[in-house]
């Protein structure tokens, strides 16, 4: 039978595809780079001649995560006919109604990434995002500053703390959307917590109250409305 010859990316995509699955069941701890050899179906040699250790791997696949989502970002960003304020919704929610459409893999996500074994892993994901997610939300606010809506003396600085408030609170968030019977209401309580970060961040940009949604109403009672199993 003929040897197949694969695209150099191609293959080491697919070891990323195969680590990624690996990490997300058993956890990156308790994974091993013979296992995913073996769940890729290429040789030792063949691992190591893509990545260095199962540390590389995970960094790669962290990344490959993080460019995809900052694509999205982009796409809003670069868009001419937005103004800084519908580039705001748009990031926030449009992205939400994408994200609704894929609401049951995203929880399934959530859920593996949120366990014990995979804290590693989550720390990587955070930890890239803090580093590209705000320079994005820069350019927003640069624009925000020239149309008149946003007030603030330094568009990095001020996209740095808006991306930290929102960190701040993400893992209170997913951890009412996935264990929402911990709660008294959970919408509410979720609905509360927005309100409150919204006022933070207008506060910080200097824009108008009521300016910066992060979620709309519809989209807290969709997600944090039921059981993650509906």
């Amino acid at each position: 039978m003929a040897r197949i010859v694969k695209n150099p990316e191609e293959r080491r995509g697919e070891l990323i595809a195969c680590a990624r699955a690996l990490f997300f069941s058993r956890g990156y701890d308790c994974t091993t780079v013979s296992e995913i050899i073996e769940a890729a179906g290429v040789s030792k040699g063949t691992f190591y001649y893509y990545f260095a250790s199962k540390q590389a791997v995970l960094e790669a696949m962290v990344q490959e995560m993080v460019e995809q989502a900052l694509l999205v970002m982009q796409d809003i960003v670069n868009d001419e006919s937005l103004s800084a304020l519908e580039k705001w919704d748009r990031a926030f929610n449009g992205l939400g109604a994408w994200k609704m459409e894929r609401r049951a893999d995203l929880v399934a996500y959530a859920t593996l990434l949120y366990s014990d074994d995979n804290v590693r892993l989550l720390h990587k994901i955070q930890a890239e995002s803090n580093r590209s997610v705000p320079a994005q939300l820069a350019l927003i606010i640069e624009q925000g500053i020239k149309e008149g809506v946003m007030h603030t003396d330094s568009a990095l600085e001020a996209a740095e703390i808006c991306y930290a408030i929102l960190q701040a609170h993400s893992d209170t968030l997913i951890r009412i959307l996935l264990h929402p019977e911990w709660f008294d209401s959970p919408a509410e309580l979720v609905g509360r917590k927005l309100a409150a970060m919204q006022t933070a961040i207008e506060r910080v940009l200097g824009a108008p109250p009521g300016s910066i949604e992060l979620m709309n109403g519809h989209a807290v009672q969709t997600w944090f409305g039921a059981s993650p199993a509906d």
